[in-house]
C-alpha cells in the first residue's frame, strides 16, 4: 500500500521509507534519554559522533544501521558493525580500500567513509546511506519484474570487473548486498570489499571467480519462478 504522504517511495511491509526517514532527522525524537550515541575507539580520521536511529539488519556476525550525524548540518549515514574482534591491521586496510574505491568509483558501489574499533576491538565501518530494498525481494513481492531485475545487474557486474581489473575483489556478492532504489532504474551494490579485511583466510582464497560465480547464482534466483504457497489441510 502507498503512502498516502508520499506515494512515490518506497514501502516495504507496510513502512514508508521516506516517513521513517523524516522520523530519523527530526529534532528530539526516540526516548526520553535521548538516541544512542556511537563512538569508536582507535576511529579512522573524519570518524564523526553518530546516534543511531534505526535497525536496518541483523545477522549472526554482525548489524546494520542507519545513524545521524551529530553535526550542525547531520547526515544520514549507514553504519555495519561486527560481532568479532577486527584482525591486526584493519584500520590500515580499511584506508587502502577506501582510496582505491574513491579514485574511480562512479557510483554504483555504496563508498566506505570511516572505520573504528569499540573498547573490545570489534569493527564498525561507515558509509553512505542509500534508499533502497534488497533485489531480491523486490522481485518476489511483484514490484519489480525478473528480467528488469538482471538487467539492472549489468552496471554492477561491470563495475565488479573494473574493479578486478584493479586487484579488488567484493567478495561477498548475493541478494542482500545489492539494493535497488526507489525509482527502480538503478542499483547499488553495498559492502564491497569488507569480507576480506575481516577474514584472513578470504583474503587468501577469494578471487574475481568468486564474484562471478555470485552474479551468476543471483540471475538464477532472481529469474526462478516463485514458490508455491503452503497447503493447508482440515
Amino acid at each position: 500500500m502507498a503512502c498516502l504522504r508520499h506515494p512515490t517511495a518506497a514501502t516495504h511491509r507496510n513502512f514508508c521509507a521516506a516517513c521513517l526517514l523524516e522520523e530519523a532527522l527530526a529534532p528530539g525524537n526516540g526516548s526520553e534519554a535521548g538516541p544512542l550515541v556511537w563512538t569508536g575507539e582507535k576511529q579512522a580520521p573524519g570518524m564523526p559522533p553518530l546516534s543511531i536511529q534505526v535497525p536496518l539488519g541483523r545477522s549472526p556476525s554482525s548489524s546494520v544501521f542507519l545513524v545521524r550525524t551529530e553535526e550542525l548540518v547531520p547526515r544520514l549515514l549507514r553504519l555495519k558493525t561486527w560481532h568479532v574482534r577486527a584482525p591486526d591491521g584493519f584500520l590500515a586496510r580499511f584506508q587502502e580500500l577506501k582510496e582505491s574505491l574513491a579514485s574511480w568509483n562512479d557510483g554504483g558501489i555504496d563508498p566506505p567513509l570511516a572505520a573504528g574499533l569499540d573498547a573490545a576491538g570489534c569493527p564498525s565501518v561507515l558509509t553512505e546511506f542509500r534508499q533502497g530494498l534488497p533485489i531480491l525481494d523486490r522481485v518476489r513481492s511483484g514490484a519489480l519484474g525478473q528480467e528488469a531485475a538482471v538487467a539492472l545487474l549489468q552496471p554492477l557486474m561491470a563495475l565488479t570487473r573494473a574493479a578486478h581489473e584493479r586487484g579488488l575483489v567484493h567478495g561477498s556478492i548475493g541478494p542482500g548486498n545489492v539494493i535497488v532504489q526507489p525509482d527502480a532504474a538503478t542499483a547499488c551494490l553495498l559492502d564491497f570489499g569488507l569480507v576480506r579485511l575481516l577474514d584472513g583466510s578470504a583474503r587468501q582464497g577469494l578471487s574475481p571467480s568468486a564474484d562471478l560465480a555470485g552474479w551468476d547464482a543471483l540471475a538464477r534466483a532472481l529469474r526462478a519462478p516463485p514458490a508455491d504457497p503452503p497447503r493447508h489441510t482440515l
